[in-house]
């Protein structure tokens, strides 16, 4: 068995425990010690039976200690990865629910989290610390950017290109081919037919962009 560790107490970070349990259950591979969080951040000592603490020496030593993200804002994740390593955690280990459904031919980096229900295909490239959420969908010749995020239920069909921190809203279906720029944010139940350039946000069906990157 591994140590592991997850950082976030809130909604996702129970997500991840739930996941880790659900693979326990089949097969134990994780001891969880508890959640980490950021220093001054209010939370409660205690969540569903694990300890919170803000520092990570809490719970052993940073190099043997394995570490899911369990925060949903891309940013936020790359802030905490980086921290993260400064520290000396040098593992992410990709964290997949027994019931999400993998092809055998997807590539994953370091902290990806896949969620019940989730299905991938074939032929599928996922960055670092992508998050792929609750019965989301991603087809065949697909690549995610590091730290882009598939909110629950959207749809990526097949060709599809996500840049890094790339956020898919809750419901919103990307059509064959389209490439959605670094930093971009699709709204709920959009439905994506164009490109999407980087640090766009694009809403409505079909998607049009109603907010250009920051300083544009």
């Amino acid at each position: 068995m591994h140590d592991i560790v997850i950082f976030g107490c809130g909604g996702f970070g129970r997500e991840i425990l739930q996941i880790v349990q659900d693979q326990n259950a089949e097969r134990q591979n994780w001891r969880l010690l508890g959640f980490l969080v950021t220093p001054g951040f209010n939370s409660p000592e205690v969540v569903h039976g694990l300890p919170v603490s803000s520092d990570v020496r809490y719970f052993g030593t940073p190099q043997t200690l394995s570490v899911a993200i369990g925060l949903g804002s891309p940013d936020a994740r790359r802030s905490v990865v980086d921290v993260l390593k400064q520290s000396g955690v040098r593992s992410f280990p990709p964290i997949v629910h027994p019931r999400a459904w993998l092809g055998t031919n997807v590539a994953m980096a370091d902290g990806v989290v896949i969620c019940a229900g989730a299905l991938l295909t074939t032929d599928i490239v996922l960055g670092e610390h992508c998050h792929i959420n609750i019965g989301a969908t991603i087809g065949h010749d697909t690549v995610l950017g590091s730290f882009s995020t598939v909110s629950p239920g959207a749809h990526l069909s097949g060709r599809v290109t996500l840049g890094e921190g790339a956020e898919i809203g809750t419901g919103a279906c990307v059509n064959p081919g389209i490439t959605i720029g670094s930093g971009a944010v699709i709204g709920a139940a959009a439905a994506v037919v164009r490109d999407i350039p980087d640090g766009c946000t694009a809403v409505g069906v079909p998607a049009r962009v109603i907010k250009g990157p920051v300083g544009s």
